[in-house]
């Protein structure tokens, strides 16, 4: 959560350049920027605004995170003037190419091999009971006619 979140004001925009800063962080490290068992520490961690980063982070990588974890909402990258176009001409993103992303033209780098409509063979087991699936059929009522 932003700090203006967890704080009790209100808030806008800028928190989902917050949540992507931590969503950044998080696929690189692996664990959250403010992780603490106890809720309240974390929430402590938030409003101190402290990240510690590790050693394996490039500086482009603790560069962006930095300015999309910036405390003030209104210095955060992405609400200042160059909007979402800050963002996207980061160094850090300097070799991706946004338009081949809207253009669907990236191949994905692990593309799962799927046996059919019900295949859950590329997810791990769940340690509690096992529960069988059945294939979906229409049932001719539209409901989804509207989505």
């Amino acid at each position: 959560m932003a700090p203006e979140i967890v704080s009790g004001k209100g808030h806008g925009k800028a928190v989902d350049w917050w949540t992507l800063g931590v969503f950044i962080y998080e696929m690189i490290a692996s664990y959250p920027p403010f992780y603490d068992e106890d809720p309240m520490k974390t929430y402590q961690k938030i409003m101190l605004g402290t990240v510690n980063f590790p050693s394996h982070f490039s500086k482009e990588a603790v560069s962006l995170i930095k300015k999309l974890l910036q405390h003030k909402p209104a210095k955060r990258l992405g609400t200042l003037k160059g909007g979402a176009a800050d963002i996207k001409t980061h160094p850090w993103f300097e070799k991706f190419d946004f338009n081949a992303l809207l253009q669907k033209k990236i191949k994905p780098p692990i593309l799962p091999k799927i046996k059919s409509n019900i295949d859950l063979s590329n997810f791990e087991d769940a340690k509690h009971e096992k529960v069988e699936i059945e294939p979906y059929h229409d049932d001719g009522s539209n409901w989804d006619r509207d989505f």
